[in-house]
C-alpha cells in the first residue's frame, strides 16, 4: 500500500512540475540564426525559488548553457524569487539553497536584475533589497529602479524594474503584512517620470504580474490595465516582461505596440489557455526566455529545460501593429491541462 502511495505521489509531482507530454519543439532547420555576440543578449526567468526542486535545477543548468552560447550580459528575474513566503532575513538559508547553489554556471555569474513578486511580499522585502550589498550577482537597489544599458554606439535601452504587487493586488492588501508601505501612486508617478525623462529608443518594463495573460488560473489584471498600460503606451514602451503565471507566453492586444511576455516557468509550471484571444504563444513547459537587442530589433526565444526552442519572434524598435507586426514562429499541437 505504501509503495502504491509513493508511486501516485511521484506521478502527481511529475505532472504538476510540467514534465508531462508536450508538443514537439521547432525543428533545427526552422530556427532563426544564432544571436549576434555583438548584440545586448540576456536571459529572463521567473518564479523559480524552490530549493532546486520542481525542475528549478534543470532549468538553471540549461540557462547556464544558453547564456554561454549567446554571451548573455545579465539575467532578469520576474519575481517570486523564494517560495513560499520570500526570505526571513539576510541569513536565510534560502539564499544558498534556492539561489547561490543553483545558478552556479560561470555564464550566470553576471548581474541579476530582480523584481519582487507577491510571494516575496509575504517575507522580508528589505532583506531582498539589502542582499544587493552582499552579492556580486543580485541587483535590487530598491523596490523599483531603472537602468540604461548600452545596446550599440550612443544607443541605450532603458529597463524599468517595477514592483507590481501594490498595483496589481491592491484589492487584496490585507493578506500582505507590510502593505502600508506600498504607496501605489508614488510608484506610478515614478514610472511615468522615469520613462518620460529617457531618450532611449528601447524602453522595456519588467514586473511580476502579467497585464494580459493566457492562463488556466488568472485573468487579465484590471488594475494594471487601468494604471500602468496608459503610462507605457504614452512613452512608447515596446515590451513588458512578467512572471506570476508559471509558463511561457507572448501576447498582443489590438491597437497597441506593446508586446507582453510571460516568463514564469523557472520551476513549477501551470497550464495555459491557448484559446486566449491575445495569445500569440502560450505553453506549459519549465524554461525561460533568451532575448537579443540590437539597434533595430529585439529577438525573443522561448526555451525549455532541455534547450529546445518552442517559439521565437522579433519586435522592431519603432514598429506598429499595422506596419511592422512581430514575426512569430511557434510549435503547434495540444498541450496538457
Amino acid at each position: 500500500m505504501l509503495n502504491r502511495l509513493l508511486i501516485l505521489l511521484t506521478a502527481l509531482l511529475t505532472v504538476s512540475a510540467g514534465c508531462g507530454p508536450r508538443p514537439p519543439s521547432i525543428p533545427p532547420e526552422d530556427l532563426p540564426p544564432p544571436f549576434s555576440p555583438e548584440a545586448l543578449n540576456f536571459i529572463v526567468v521567473g518564479d523559480w525559488g524552490r530549493d532546486g526542486f520542481f525542475n528549478q535545477q534543470d532549468v538553471a543548468d540549461q540557462m547556464g548553457e544558453t547564456a554561454a552560447e549567446i554571451r548573455s550580459r545579465f539575467v532578469i528575474s520576474t519575481g517570486d524569487n523564494f517560495y513560499p513566503s520570500g526570505v526571513d532575513d539576510l541569513n536565510d538559508f534560502k539564499w544558498v539553497t534556492s539561489f547561490e547553489r543553483i545558478y552556479t554556471a560561470p555564464s550566470l555569474r553576471t548581474p541579476w536584475y530582480v523584481v519582487l513578486g507577491n510571494h516575496d511580499w509575504l517575507g522580508n522585502v528589505d532583506a531582498q533589497i539589502g542582499y544587493s550589498a552582499y552579492s556580486d550577482m543580485w541587483t535590487m537597489p530598491d523596490r523599483y529602479y531603472a537602468r540604461e544599458i548600452p545596446v550599440a554606439d550612443s544607443l541605450n535601452a532603458l529597463f524599468v524594474f517595477i514592483d507590481t504587487t501594490p498595483i496589481a493586488d491592491a484589492d487584496h492588501s490585507q493578506i500582505y503584512p507590510q502593505s502600508e508601505r506600498w504607496l501605489k501612486s508614488r510608484q506610478l508617478q515614478w514610472i511615468d517620470s522615469t520613462l518620460a525623462a529617457s531618450n532611449a529608443p528601447w524602453k522595456i518594463v519588467v514586473g511580476h504580474h502579467p497585464v494580459y495573460v493566457a492562463s488556466s488560473k488568472y485573468e487579465d489584471n484590471p488594475n494594471l490595465i487601468r494604471d500602468l498600460v496608459p503610462i507605457m503606451r504614452r512613452h512608447g514602451v515596446q515590451a513588458y516582461f512578467s512572471g506570476h503565471d508559471h509558463n511561457l507566453q507572448h501576447l498582443r492586444v489590438a491597437d497597441s505596440d506593446i508586446n507582453y511576455f510571460v516568463s514564469g516557468a523557472g520551476s513549477l509550471t501551470r497550464s495555459v489557455d491557448r484559446d486566449d484571444p491575445h495569445a500569440l504563444f502560450a505553453l506549459r513547459v519549465p524554461g525561460f526566455m533568451a532575448v537579443s537587442l540590437t539597434a533595430e530589433e529585439m529577438f525573443v526565444k522561448a526555451l525549455d529545460e532541455h534547450g529546445h526552442v518552442y517559439y521565437f519572434t522579433n519586435v522592431p524598435v519603432g514598429g506598429t501593429p499595422e506596419s511592422n507586426p512581430p514575426t512569430p514562429t511557434q510549435v503547434t499541437g495540444s498541450e496538457p491541462r
